[in-house]
């Protein structure tokens, strides 16, 4: 066995972007490290890579653009939704460029933005629903009270006037010279006091997609105000999680707060991100909280070093069972892109949870994809790009992971090789993974990759995908 891990380490680089050999590696390598006494021992199998669409160089633009691709499954074909706009709260509502496959992936040709309305979660009743993103909101024309008026007397609980802000709940600070200030939702302005979501219906049999606004009953919403150089704008709450059903039939979906937030356990404000879910028993139209995790930091096994528990999913297995993998990186608080990634795990349908673990050093977009074979593959990322798979019906045993994007310094692929590399052009991607099912033991994963030649051999900014075939022995 040793021969063989030794082969594989020696090749990885070789054969980088040779299909054939690298797909009979990958292969090998998750066959012989997953095993486990009371488990089965699943093979990963990667396939080649496919270009979806390729933009600028990193040279040009580094970061935002060309990235965080989002995959819909939508049964005669699948599109994907490519980020191209500027990467910052005042524009994730930004329209993408879409793409579509009618082969699984395997060639695609960019469709109208109008296919959003098409995407999303299918209803048992034939309805499909819609998260689409949106923009923050401009304050610039808004009051905001001076932090010199904060005396011992000033009143919390007062609702603020129309136009105008009052003293935040609390306030933190990061990189870029960026001031964030936490607020209840019940104390501002009536015009901002909404806990809902956008959402996009499409009615069972139609084609039409309707905009509507979920209720969300979210105790302690709590809003985030970014001021930076004299602009102030409110963070949309928008759940950056996929939504999917549930063994009830419900609507679950995952999100999390704001930078900062008012714990519910104690009314206090904490600093850091809390990682959310949120259960729909109307088909949508309402939801309301089924878990509520804070980021437990004690400066030991959760250092204070971190941006809290923010982007998360989760999923149901066969025992009944939920596990729940949660980022908790964020360079925004700490200037530090990566940090370890938890996991927890449920046996109530999501009512508590364990105390969360550390899963793997790293992780800043866990995915999960249940296949109807019976696996559940997990993919995350930054720096580097891992998928691993379950080898218990639980979920409480995971496959060593599979590399499919190093983790070390990938700068020297990129056009004009820096002298020293930043983060960014060190991992040459954004790596936010996705992944979907395309049959009952296949997922397309999509990524980016900053430096992936074009005909001509210039290394430009390209959304990918890649087959990832479950096999059992």
């Amino acid at each position: 066995m040793p021969d063989i891990r030794f082969i594989f380490e020696s090749m990885k680089t070789i054969c980088r972007y040779a299909g054939s050999i690298s797909l009979i590696l990958t292969a090998v390598s998750a066959a012989v490290s997953c095993g486990d006494a009371d488990t089965y021992t699943p093979a990963i199998i990667l396939g080649e890579e496919t270009v979806i669409v390729q933009g600028m160089t990193a040279e040009e633009n580094l970061w935002g653009p060309y990235q965080f691709p989002r995959p819909y499954n939508l049964g005669d074909r699948l599109v994907v939704a490519v980020h191209v706009a500027p990467d910052d709260i005042s524009s994730f509502g930004e329209a993408n460029r879409w793409f579509e496959s009618y082969d699984k992936g395997r060639t695609w040709r960019e469709t109208d933005p109008s296919v959003a309305s098409e995407c999303g979660l299918l209803l048992p009743d034939g309805d499909r629903i819609y998260f689409p993103m949106e923009n923050g909101i401009s304050l610039d024309a808004y009051e905001f009270e001076d932090q010199q008026y904060n005396t011992p007397d000033y009143d919390y609980s007062e609702k603020a006037a129309p136009g105008k802000m009052p003293l935040p709940d609390g306030m933190s600070f990061q990189m870029w010279g960026i001031q964030v200030n936490a607020y209840r939702t019940e104390r501002l302005p009536e015009e901002l006091d909404r806990s809902e979501w956008l959402m996009l219906r499409t009615p069972a049999g139609g084609t039409e997609a309707v905009r509507e606004y979920a209720k969300v009953d979210w105790p302690y919403l709590t809003r985030v105000v970014h001021i930076q150089d004299g602009h102030k704008v409110l963070k949309p709450i928008f759940p950056r999680g996929n939504p999917k059903l549930g063994p009830d039939g419900a609507v679950w979906i995952a999100c999390f707060s704001g930078e900062g937030h008012i714990n519910p356990e104690n009314g206090l404000y904490s600093p850091y991100y809390s990682a959310e879910i949120f259960r729909s028993e109307d088909g949508g139209r309402t939801f309301s909280q089924r878990s509520h995790l804070e980021y437990p930091a004690d400066g030991k096994m959760y250092p204070y070093s971190s941006g809290g528990f923010s982007d998360s999913d989760f999923e149901f297995f066969p025992d009944g069972s939920m596990v729940w993998f949660l980022r908790s990186n964020w360079y925004g608080n700490t200037g530090k892109e990566w940090h370890p990634m938890y996991m927890t795990r449920s046996e109530d349908m999501g009512k508590t949870w364990s105390a969360p673990v550390e899963f793997a050093p790293c992780g800043t977009l866990p995915r999960l994809c249940r296949l109807d074979c019976g696996a559940t593959l997990l993919c995350y990322a930054r720096p580097g790009t891992f998928i691993s798979v379950s080898t218990d019906k639980g979920g409480r045993h995971w496959s060593k992971p599979v590399e499919v994007m190093t983790a070390g310094d990938r700068s020297g692929l990129s056009n004009n090789p820096p002298e020293k590399p930043s983060f960014s052009q060190w991992a040459g991607s954004c790596n936010n993974p996705e992944m979907i099912a395309i049959d009952d033991s296949t997922a397309l994963l999509f990524y980016s990759d900053f430096y992936y030649p074009d005909s001509t051999g210039v290394k430009r900014k390209t959304v990918l995908c890649r087959r990832v075939t479950v096999r059992s022995h």
